[in-house]
């Protein structure tokens, strides 16, 4: 039924359980015409969130997918004026930015809503106010009067009055809150004698402030995520298994990326075309490693009694499938392979004969096979039992980092970085698992820390070993020893300063029983 909803208004503390829809029901139809009826809008009234259906009907769907992406990794409502920031403002900025950009969406929109008021009005609310002819019912919500008008001109109720977000003033109307629209609207002494149904934890100040609050959670009402059916690359990374981690722009981008430029495109006569030709194949390796994370969130949930799963899983189940994963990655390895070719043959891309035809085709085939054992072996991974991933999530790493090797050269100094990598992801894994599976096990360690020294010991002992001291004091080594300082430097700096004699240091001392 729900969870009790607290409200505090003036320092008073209430509690309001969730009312059935039977007894709300039953009070609408039973109103007096002294009786405002003050209804919901999204999930009440109508059975979803209108500003959602709204984003989700943004065309073409990529466009619109990769817009709402771009506005919500940089969040631009938080650089609004001081009276307008903040979360509050999201859903208004995210209206009238895909708004502006695509302004065709107002249109396609009037059959969009048509269609949303037939499938997904409240049908025992709009009975029950039939049935009621003399109640005032006024409609009032936090969505916009442009996406709201719409849906509610075919939905077969009479009311009175709506209050709504305007479309230019709706970040002031949305700071304003709810409460404070309908006051505007109605007067306080119309509001503290009406009834109001709502499913809304942010009509607490109003719940507060009327005669009859009716808190009801509707059981055919649902939240759809807007282009939760569309697949982007590191979509679900960043906002399922890996929320608010930034994960592309801190493990892949900011590391693996360098650490593949380090080892791989570092040998290359034209380091800038095969740097670019790694970055392409490095996102179309993830289009398929990442389905092995939705994959795994999956089998969790199928298996696990206590599966460890984000808060945002349930509204992104279906943000993968079988083949847009596929024709994402295939279209980055094209152009991946073409630049990796151009980069070794001087390939002339605009050269269409069948020779170059050739000559992309055989690295290409080498790569998409590689990344269908990639996909077969996560898929291995993830349908045993946790003991046995120990042994098998160090093949996934050098999957992940030795792949490259079936279509570009590498040397020793970028092997032993490519071997320090996957040490580094290895052990804190094993220490995590062998830990019995806490988070702060894995999450506490040092790698990028333990990344430096692995790399400067297997690099010092292959010095000493072979006696070539070049092997050390060449320019990618150093390159590479550089990158490696400058990504552990400030933990090596904590490290350092922690040091003191045992004497000075309490966690050491001895206590008397």
């Amino acid at each position: 039924m729900g969870e009790p909803l607290n409200i505090v208004v003036n320092n008073q503390v209430g509690c309001y359980k969730p009312n059935s829809p039977t007894t709300t029901i039953e009070a609408i139809k039973t109103a007096s015409k002294d009786t405002p009826i003050i209804i919901d809008f999204d999930e009440t009234l109508l059975l979803r969130n209108s500003t959602a259906e709204y984003l989700n009907s943004l065309q073409p769907r990529l466009i619109g997918a990769l817009l709402l992406r771009i506005f919500n990794y940089f969040q631009p409502w938080n650089w609004l004026p001081s009276s307008i920031r903040g979360k509050d403002s999201r859903d208004w900025f995210l209206i009238i930015g895909t708004t502006l950009l695509l302004p065709w969406t107002l249109l396609l929109w009037q059959k969009k809503a048509k269609q949303l008021a037939k499938d997904f009005s409240n049908n025992e609310i709009i009975s029950a106010l039939n049935q009621n002819n003399q109640a005032d019912v006024v409609v009032a919500t936090l969505g916009f009067n442009l996406i709201v008008i719409p849906i509610l001109k075919h939905i077969p109720i009479n009311y009175s009055q709506i209050v709504t977000c305007r479309f230019w003033r709706g970040a002031i109307d949305r700071h304003k809150g709810k409460l404070q629209m309908v006051i505007d609207a109605l007067g306080v002494e119309a509001v503290e004698s009406s009834l109001v149904v709502t499913d809304s934890s942010d009509d607490i100040p109003l719940l507060a402030k009327v005669a009859q609050p009716y808190y009801v959670i509707w059981s055919q009402a649902k939240y759809t995520v807007p282009m939760n059916d569309l697949y982007l690359p590191f979509f679900y990374l960043e906002k399922v298994k890996r929320p608010g981690q930034k994960y592309l722009f801190k493990a892949i981008l900011g590391e693996d990326l360098w650490i593949i430029w380090l080892s791989y495109s570092w040998l290359s006569s034209q380091r800038l075309i095969h740097a670019l030709s790694m970055l392409l194949l490095l996102i179309s390796f993830w289009c398929i490693y990442e389905v092995g994370y939705w994959e795994n969130d999956l089998v969790a949930e199928k298996y696990e009694e206590k599966p460890v799963l984000s808060e945002s899983y349930y509204n992104y189940q279906q943000i993968s499938n079988v083949w847009q994963p596929w024709l994402w990655s295939f279209c980055f390895a094209v152009f991946g392979i073409i630049f990796l070719v151009a980069s070794q043959n001087n390939f002339v891309t605009a050269n269409l004969s069948l020779e170059n035809g050739k000559i992309l085709a055989l690295p290409l085939i080498k790569w998409i096979s590689f990344l269908a054992v990639v996909r077969g072996y996560f898929w291995i991974y993830n349908y045993v039992n946790k003991r046995t991933r120990i042994w098998l999530y160090l093949p996934l790493q050098i999957y992940r980092y030795f792949g490259y090797l079936l279509i570009t050269p590498i040397n020793l100094v970028g092997t032993i970085l490519l071997v320090t990598q996957v040490l580094t992801r290895y052990m804190p894994y094993a220490l995590y698992r062998y830990g019995g599976g806490k988070m702060e096990n894995w999450s506490q360690l040092p790698k990028r820390l333990f990344c430096f020294l692995i790399f400067v010991f297997i690099l010092s002992a292959l010095t000493v070993g072979s006696g070539d001291i070049s092997l050390l004091l060449n320019q990618q080594s150093l390159a590479i020893l550089l990158w490696c300082f400058l990504q552990a430097g400030y933990r090596m700096w904590q490290e350092i300063r922690q040091i003191k004699p045992i004497y000075s240091d309490g966690t050491n001392q001895v206590t008397e029983s």
